[in-house]
């Protein structure tokens, strides 16, 4: 938006504000009255529901706790009777073959049929078809389907590994326990789902039978089983899905014990949890309620209390749905889920929950106010219902929407006033706003012909306010920016001069392999490398020198060609070494005699066909020898001063013989002391495992490795010094 069009609406709004003012405070009345009517009703439906759904939380934890005592109650007769049979000393007989599943099929299976009560959640894809007496049923992902039960027979589940040889004993020691099972099937009528006994060897008795457990499940790997195993204690598992329904279900388990009281197996019944929640839920579910079962945080750790949710109830039109399908009624979340606000009435909501009383709140959820019903279900575990309000206050809404209505006319017959008053400003308001936007219109045109490189362009501002001096910083700016330009010019220039003095490519010469790469921090680097045959020396026997100079930029470029041309007029005429470096030295330093820089520099030069290295080590990091036959590293660490600092220095010639198969690493500083963005350096300890570990590749492929590792260790920071490699590979 332009500035002339936001000086105008300013404009606008302080001559509107007047009129708003005056507008608004003939409606006053009428919005209080209607406030208040909103208000008053309010208030009495709210205590209304709060009073009725105490009612109904202070009902719903009567009856869990009566049943949960039931469910102990045939927990303890099912464990007395198991452990009853399992302590006689002779094994009874048979009297049918016992029906057995297993991983790999099934044995001795009676006639099964099919209960309402059982289903599960299909796992097969879109459109897959489920075979059942001859018929192919086309069945969806997620259809519940039925599994056949029998309730006049026991199944046992044997687990992979388990053989049926090994678990006979157990099986008809266990196998009396039918008629147990069907009188605690009459007393809990519909509130079980399984009833189970698990024993330490892996046989597992069920009742109802069935065969649907997955192939891999083992009971014994169960986090309750283990759980059980460890406290020898009766407890409440927290809801999970059940290996044959999928339904999300809870397990009240007991441990079994033998004449000697070891540890022998478990006692458990499956409670799907839509059996006992669905049932004691006497209120009608509207579509914003929340309800969930959640546990209480009490973690020593947490400095504020939350509240896990370990299940929430999914929406269904059906009235009349079945105990099993009450269960997937019921989905465990995800990941964990908490659930936490920062009030005092959250804080009593804990309180309650840790301590299994039941109760009503009234606060926000998710910034929507709410009522939150709760009630104990067993242990720390607690049933939630979170209601919006509006949900019970529809009346008062209705009320408030009428005195809305009502206002809404008023405010439109007072737009239409408002509208012609509105206009007749803006006419006023867009001149004067043009008038002010006049000078801004030229520093803007003035900016655009400067991006397009008229470097004469001015802004004719003849104000004397804050635009004005505005307009005046800009025309001292253009010429700064002219010049500036001019100088990235030139440093561009001297980029593309100095990168074509470093070698285009390395040479190639018989029994040795070459390889190099340096890659600049800024625009112009202070590196250098380069390799220099020697005509009257032989075609086997080539030079090559590593330098850094001290700094970056254009001084430390120039200096670094001057060393280049130094180094290759004398090198190109035979001379020895010494006398080479000694006088790039002298020749050096006259250079830098008043700029106070210097340079880095290792020399050699190589016979390939002898396999020598005679070199000078000028100051510069020693180079490295790595011998792959007995993988050790050597550095060529002889003394010598950097160039440009003693025109006078003496310097030493050094002489190494090498072998086949042994590689040379010429290298700056700045390949080791690149840092992370942990502030870690790449260090030569990193730069020798990767010549270790790579020796192998052609030499120019090692260089490159060196550079990417280097790169990676950055993760993305930009170069602090330049980083030059060389690599020469003894064939």
């Amino acid at each position: 938006m332009k500035i002339r069009w936001k000086i105008l609406l300013i404009l606008l709004a302080f001559t509107m504000l007047p009129l708003i003012l005056i507008r608004a405070y003939g409606l006053d009345t009428l919005r209080d009255l209607g406030s208040d009517l909103q208000i008053q009703t309010r208030v009495t439906l709210l205590k209304r529901a709060r009073s009725t759904l105490a009612d109904i939380a202070e009902g719903t934890a009567a009856r869990i706790n009566l049943e949960d005592r039931l469910y102990r109650t045939t927990i303890k007769t099912l464990q007395g009777e198991a452990q009853n049979l399992l302590s006689k000393k002779v094994v009874p007989t048979l009297a049918h073959p016992p029906f057995i599943t297993t991983p790999q099929g099934v044995q001795n299976m009676p006639k099964l049929y099919i209960h309402p009560d059982y289903k599960k959640s299909a796992l097969m894809g879109r459109n897959m078809r489920l075979h059942r007496e001859d018929k192919a049923l086309h069945v969806k992902k997620g259809t519940l389907i039925d599994i056949p039960i029998s309730s006049n027979h026991v199944s046992f589940w044997l687990p992979q590994g388990v053989s049926k040889e090994e678990a006979m004993s157990s099986i008809r020691r266990l196998a009396p326990l039918l008629p147990i099972f069907q009188a605690c099937s009459l007393t809990l009528k519909e509130l079980a789902l399984w009833q189970e006994v698990i024993l330490e060897n892996g046989v597992q008795t069920t009742y109802p039978a069935h065969n649907s457990f997955p192939p891999k499940y083992d009971p014994r790997t169960s986090p309750w089983y283990k759980e059980v195993k460890d406290t020898l204690k009766t407890f409440w598992m927290h809801p999970a899905p059940e290996p044959a329904t999928k339904s999300l279900c809870y397990r009240l388990s007991s441990p079994l014990f033998n004449d000697k009281d070891k540890f022998i197996g478990v006692a458990s019944l499956v409670v799907p949890v839509g059996t006992a929640i669905n049932s004691a839920l006497l209120m009608s579910t509207e579509k914003n309620v929340k309800i969930m079962m959640v546990v209480s945080d009490r973690s020593t750790l947490s400095t504020s209390k939350k509240l896990l949710v370990i299940g929430r109830n999914k929406r269904s039109t059906e009235e009349n749905i079945s105990t099993s399908s009450k269960g997937h009624r019921w989905q465990a979340p995800p990941k964990p889920e908490w659930i936490y606000e920062n009030t005092p009435e959250f804080a009593t909501l804990i309180d309650d929950v840790s301590n299994q009383r039941s109760g009503v709140l009234q606060m926000d959820c998710e910034g929507v106010p709410s009522l939150w019903t709760y009630s104990p279900i067993n242990k720390d575990m607690a049933l939630l219902i979170v209601t919006p309000e509006i949900d019970f206050t529809a009346e008062a809404d209705q009320a408030e929407q009428y005195v809305s209505e009502s206002i809404t006319r008023q405010i439109k017959n007072a737009t239409i006033i408002a509208f012609s008053i509105i206009s007749t400003l803006g006419i006023i308001a867009y001149f004067a706003s043009q008038n002010l936007s006049s000078p801004i219109r030229k520093i803007s045109e003035a900016v655009t012909k400067v991006g397009q490189g008229d470097w004469d362009a001015r802004a004719e501002v003849r104000s004397h306010d804050e635009l004005g001096d505005l307009a005046n910083s800009f025309n001292q700016m253009v010429p700064q920016l002219r010049e500036r330009s001019s100088i990235l010019q030139a440093l561009s220039l001297a980029d593309e001069a100095q990168q074509n003095l470093l070698p285009k490519s390395t040479p190639q010469v018989s029994g040795a392999e070459i390889g190099a790469k340096c890659v600049f921090s800024e625009k112009t680097g202070g590196d250098y490398y380069d390799f220099i045959g020697c005509a009257t020396c032989g075609k086997d026997i080539f030079a090559t020198a590593i330098g850094d100079v001290s700094g970056h930029g254009v001084s430390a470029a120039l200096l670094m060609t001057s060393a280049r041309a130094y180094i290759r007029a004398l090198t190109g005429q035979g001379r020895p070494l010494v006398e080479i470096v000694s006088k790039v030295n002298s020749l050096v330093t006259e250079d830098c005699a008043q700029t106070g820089h210097f340079m880095t520099l290792f020399t050699a030069t190589c016979d390939t066909k002898k396999k020598t290295l005679n070199w000078i080590r000028a100051g510069h990091d020693p180079a490295l020898i790595y011998a792959p036959e007995t993988d050790e590293f050597e550095e060529l660490i002889g003394t010598g001063l950097a160039i440009g600092v003693d025109e006078n220095y003496l310097y030493r010639e050094y002489f190494t013989q090498l072998k086949s198969g042994q590689l040379v690493a010429l290298y700056t500083d700045g390949i080791w002391e690149a840092h992370s963005p942990k502030g870690e350096q790449f260090g030569k300890s990193q730069l020798r495992e990767i010549i270790r570990d790579y020796y192998d590749k052609p030499a120019q492929q090692i260089a490159e490795i060196v550079h990417q590792q280097v790169s990676d260790h950055r993760r993305g920071l930009p170069l602090e010094d330049d980083c030059t490699i060389i690599i020469i590979k003894f064939l």
